[in-house]
């Protein structure tokens, strides 16, 4: 996933995006549902907060949203579903206004289970995996018994053609503009509304 992500200098934000679609690939894709619907967390490892559902976060962007997939994970998913299998990939929801083209890189976490979340990183890291991720399997436990549907996580944040040093988190913390309903170091639901749905 992203093995081949090409970074392009910026430009007019059409042209920019339009261009960074061809030289990775890219097309347009519409997400299954259950994501959309789903919530997510913003932190490969040690998140702070389920933020969500995905569909909620692409209507507060406020710009053109696309949803977008690489060719050749396209393919992937595509062998993996015709075998009955759902894979975790990778989406760039791509952000476009008239001052910047961002991208929000998303991985579908189809699992229903903090253990299969697990043992999906561990099918990657090896016995790294522990170390690196079991107190993120802890914290999502504690969030799905009580009923969230963690089902995507955003992995990157790509603004001026520059993947962002900073977590996706972080920037959407700073932002201000999009709350999270659980806090995962704490076990609380933030946003009561949330917990009715």
């Amino acid at each position: 996933m992203l093995t081949s992500l090409m970074i392009i200098p910026a430009a007019d934000t059409g042209e920019f995006a339009q261009s960074f679609r061809q030289q990775n690939g890219l097309l347009v894709y519409a997400p299954p549902a259950w994501f959309l619907e789903g919530y997510f967390i913003a932190r490969e490892r040690n998140p702070g907060y389920v933020f969500g559902p995905v569909q909620d976060f692409v209507r507060i962007l406020g710009r053109k949203t696309t949803w977008l997939i690489e060719d050749l994970e396209l393919e992937r998913v595509e062998r993996a579903s015709a075998d009955g299998k759902t894979p975790e990939y990778s989406l760039f929801l791509e952000a476009v206004s008239p001052e910047r083209t961002e991208y929000w890189v998303f991985v579908i976490l189809p699992h229903e289970s903090a253990e299969e979340w697990f043992a999906a990183r561990r099918a990657y890291h090896g016995r790294k995996a522990e170390g690196y991720y079991g107190k993120t399997q802890s914290m999502l436990e504690r969030a799905l018994s009580q009923g969230l549907k963690i089902k995507a996580e955003i992995r990157f944040f790509i603004e001026k053609g520059e993947i962002s040093l900073t977590s996706p988190e972080e920037i959407i913390m700073n932002r201000n503009t999009f709350q999270p309903v659980f806090d995962l170091n704490t076990g609380s639901w933030l946003d009561p509304a949330a917990k009715t749905q």
